[in-house]
This record gives C-alpha cells, sequence and structure tokens, in this order.
C-alpha cells in the first residue's frame, strides 16, 4: 500500500510509516538528503493518507498539527528515512509560554529602554 505524505502543500510518496512514542518515522525516495532536509526541516504539520482508488483523490487518515524535524537518517542501501517529532502537550505549553515570555520581555524593554532588548 502506497501512502502519502503531506507536507507544506507537498506530496511524498513514503514507505515504512512508524509512529512511535512522540514521533513519526518514514521512509522517501527519489529524495537526496539533502533534499530531503530541505523539504522537512522547516515543516509544522503533516497529513498521512492513501492514494484514492481513482488516484485523483487521497484518503487521509491521520493529522499530526504540530511536528518538529529530529532527524534524517540514510541506510546502507541508500533509504532515506525522516523522524519528526510529535510534541506533547506540556511541550507546547511550555513552547506558548516561552514565546509569551519573549514579547513581554521585548514590551518592558521598549517600556523602560525605549527599545528592543539585545
Amino acid at each position: 500500500m502506497n501512502e502519502i505524505i503531506t507536507a507544506n502543500g507537498v506530496k511524498y510518496t513514503v514507505q515504512n510509516l512508524n509512529t512511535g512514542l512522540n514521533t513519526i518515522s518514514f521512509m522517501v525516495q527519489g529524495l537526496t538528503v539533502e533534499d530531503a532536509e530541505a523539504a522537512f526541516r522547516n515543516v509544522a504539520s503533516l497529513t498521512v493518507g492513501t492514494i484514492g482508488t481513482d488516484e485523483t483523490e487521497d484518503i487521509i487518515y491521520g493529522e499530526y498539527p504540530n511536528v518538529i524535524y529530529e532527524s534524517i537518517t540514510k541506510d546502507a542501501e541508500d533509504n532515506i528515512t525522516i523522524t519528526m517529532h510529535i510534541p506533547t502537550k506540556n511541550e507546547l505549553q511550555i513552547a506558548e509560554l516561552q514565546e509569551s515570555q519573549a514579547e513581554q520581555d521585548e514590551a518592558i524593554a521598549t517600556i523602560m529602554f525605549g527599545g528592543e532588548l539585545q
């Protein structure tokens, strides 16, 4: 069964799709390590599906709205596997708090010092 990963609006046919504890990994073909890293390094969400019977409509069975590029491996047979991290709720909350704190720090610096934080 051919599975499809959609990342940044681009569809990739993948094999060996696996989800683990806070990770999703899959093997892509037809990409170099450099191309795969460029394609997935800044991806923030993925959809997973299969090719529809008439190949015009894919069947989506998984959505991963918050993923973070983790690694790419290349094995001895030149197969490229991409691993994406699926953040926990706590990790997402911490990231939101850090962003909010940075915005507050910037606002305080502007009020107190008339400029941006260095």
